[in-house]
């Protein structure tokens, strides 16, 4: 059970953007990249598909914290399959999330040394990102929540920019509709899903809310939020750029910034990059925050301060493998596509028992 002091509540609204965080961060960057390769013109379509993942996985959330309003994942995994079932299963839930943060740092790392920051090794740029949001998430859950609220909104701006540049650009880019063929759409979605993840956070911050009656649509808003970002963002990108052009950009989002034109700024995608970096950073916090959260729950008699002590130099150096961008990319697609199985089959046999059990 959580048991929940003055810094460990969250607001529906809080619950919102931090859920939200955990899946809009670096991978909306690229993602387009891939997904034109697949769906073509129709990738936008494609990522509208792909959210039935996070729609799924909130809707069995939704289900279990009825049950269980102030249990979490970890709690019931031992409830339901026994405690060395139960433990094992949340040891790859505590892996999942160790990838998914050494994945986002690391492109991050990549990203700030082509763009913004290139005289810097990437271990300094790693031993920066993993201190400030290592510190960052030792705050406690509700720190993080304000974070990502405030930062959602500051940050919400570069993303609708684009808007002001319509004209530079055809309608045509994204014509014709349904174009690339049913088959591919779908292979796009899939491809989109893996895009999604992080909204498993869900099951390890719920009992945290401080209204568990606002569970249920604050999740659904955190999906419908995230969902609608994302077909955005990949819309927006094919629609300036065309097939052509966003194929071969690693990160063609970014590219997009390069059409904005404000007076007095003379590299808009310098300060575009600086400013999503905020993004970035709270996508990792919440990820080092899980990823405590759930050794706490294996090492209850050991001092927090000391976990976070302990996993720091993990977190320092698991980065380092992967300062090829491409390399990455590789090793991450055939990765997070076992993690979103794992995910799929945990949560749904935790239901599952839910139901039978009671």
């Amino acid at each position: 059970m959580i048991n929940k002091i003055k810094n460990d509540i969250l607001t529906p609204s809080q619950f919102i953007f931090t859920v939200l965080g955990t899946m809009l961060g670096l991978g909306i960057l690229s993602l387009p990249n891939t997904l034109v390769k697949i769906s073509q013109q129709d990738s936008w379509i494609s990522t509208a598909l792909g959210a039935v993942y996070p729609l799924y996985i909130s809707l069995i959330c939704i289900y279990v914290s009825k049950k269980y309003p102030n249990h979490n994942i970890l709690f019931l995994s031992k409830k339901y399959f026994g405690n060395f079932l139960g433990s094992i299963l949340n040891l790859l839930f505590l892996i999942q999330f160790t990838i998914y943060s050494f994945g986002v740092s690391s492109g991050y790392t990549n990203l700030t040394r082509v763009f913004t920051a290139e005289f810097l090794t990437p271990l300094k740029l790693i031993i920066v990102i993993t201190t400030v949001c290592l510190y960052t998430a030792s705050k406690g859950i509700q720190v993080i929540g304000k974070m990502c609220e405030i930062i959602f909104y500051i940050t919400l701006p570069l993303i609708f920019l684009p808007l002001f540049a319509l004209n530079k650009s055809s309608i045509l880019n994204l014509l014709p509709i349904f174009g690339s063929g049913l088959s591919n759409i779908l292979k796009g979605s899939i491809e989109t899903v893996f895009s999604y993840t992080g909204i498993e956070v869900l099951f390890l911050i719920y009992p945290y809310i401080n209204d568990k009656n606002k569970i249920k649509i604050s999740s659904l808003k955190a999906v419908s939020l995230t969902a609608f970002i994302y077909i955005w963002i990949i819309f927006i990108t094919i629609y300036y750029f065309s097939l052509d052009v966003t194929s071969k950009s690693l990160w063609p989002f970014l590219s997009a910034s390069e059409i904005i034109d404000i007076p007095l700024i003379n590299n808009f995608r310098y300060l575009f990059v600086l400013s999503w970096s905020f993004i970035i950073l709270k996508t990792i916090t919440i990820q080092y925050f899980i990823v405590v959260t759930i050794l706490k729950d294996f090492m209850k008699k050991t001092n927090p301060k000391k976990i976070y002590f302990f996993i720091y130099p993990i977190l320092i150096c698991l980065p380092l493998f992967f300062t090829n961008e491409v390399m990455r990319r590789n090793f991450f697609g055939k990765v997070i596509p076992l993690t979103v199985i794992f995910s799929i089959i945990y949560v749904s046999s935790i239901a599952l028992l839910v139901r039978i059990k009671g």
